[in-house]
C-alpha cells in the first residue's frame, strides 16, 4: 500500500496536482491519500473530491504542524508500505509508484531524489534537504513518525529531515536513476511566487534560528516532540 500524505492551503491546486500523481501511477487501487487542511472552508472545497481530509484547526501557517498530525496518526499494516509526503508544487515521473516499491524493497530508507533544482552535492543550498519525502513505513517509525518537526513552521524542516535520515543511515541516493520528482518552485523560476509562499516566508528567520540550534542537538533530542 502507498500512503500519500498531503497538507495544503491551496485546495484547487492540490486537486490539479493530485490528479497528475494518480494519472502517472501504475496501480491506483493501492494508493490512499490523506489530506490535512487548516480550515473547514478548505475541507468544504474538497468535499466532492475522493480523499480523506482532516482539519487541523491551527492559525500556524506552514506545513510542519499539519504534516505531524498526518504522520503521527498514520498506521500502516506493514513496514514495507510506502509513505509519500507530497505537496502542491511537486510532480512525479511516470510509473512513480512502481519505482518507489522497487527502490525501497527490503530496506528502511528515505529517497534523495533529483527535484530539478537541488544539486546532488547540495552546493546550491544552505544545507542539504529532503524536498520531497519518499520513504517506507519502517523508516517513518525510526523517525519517531516525524517527517517535518512541528517545532518549525515551514522552512528548514526539510534540512532537519535530511540530517536525521543521514545520521540514521537511511538516505538512499537516487541521483543516477534517470528519474525526477520535479519541484515546480518559484525559486527555480517554474512558477510565480504566490500568497502561500509569502506567508511561509514570514517565518523564514524564526525557522532558520530554530534549525541553527536544533542541528547541534544529538539525534535522540531531535526525535522528541
Amino acid at each position: 500500500m502507498i500512503h500519500i500524505l498531503w497538507c495544503t492551503i491551496r485546495p484547487q491546486q492540490f486537486i490539479n496536482f493530485h490528479k497528475v500523481w494518480m494519472e502517472k501511477a501504475d496501480n491506483k487501487e493501492n494508493i490512499k491519500t490523506h489530506v490535512a487542511v487548516n480550515w473547514e472552508q478548505h475541507k468544504d472545497e474538497l468535499k466532492d473530491y475522493p480523499v480523506d481530509v482532516v482539519v487541523v484547526n491551527t492559525s500556524k501557517i506552514g506545513v510542519c504542524y499539519p504534516s505531524y498530525i498526518l504522520s503521527s496518526n498514520l498506521n500502516c499494516e506493514s513496514d514495507s508500505d510506502i509513505v509519500v509526503f507530497a505537496s502542491d508544487d511537486f510532480l512525479p515521473p511516470d510509473h512513480w509508484d512502481t519505482y518507489l516499491i522497487n527502490k525501497l524493497n527490503g530496506i528502511d530508507g528515505c529517497l534523495f531524489v533529483p527535484d530539478g533544482y537541488q544539486l546532488e552535492d547540495s552546493s546550491n543550498m544552505i544545507d542539504p534537504c529532503i524536498t520531497i519525502p519518499l520513504m517506507n513505513y519502517g523508516c517513518l517509525k525510526k523517525l519517531n513518525k516525524i517527517i517535518y518537526n512541528p517545532n518549525y513552521s515551514h522552512m528548514f524542516s526539510d534540512n532537519e529531515l535530511f540530517l536525521n535520515c543521514k545520521e540514521l543511515g537511511m538516505i538512499v541516493n537516487c541521483y543516477h536513476d534517470g528519474i525526477q520528482f520535479l519541484h515546480v518552485h518559484h525559486s527555480a523560476g517554474l512558477r510565480q511566487l504566490d500568497q502561500a509562499d509569502q506567508q511561509y516566508h514570514l517565518n523564514w528567520q524564526a525557522d532558520q534560528s530554530i534549525w541553527n540550534k536544533r542541528k547541534l542537538l544529538p539525534i535522540e533530542e531531535r526525535m522528541k516532540i
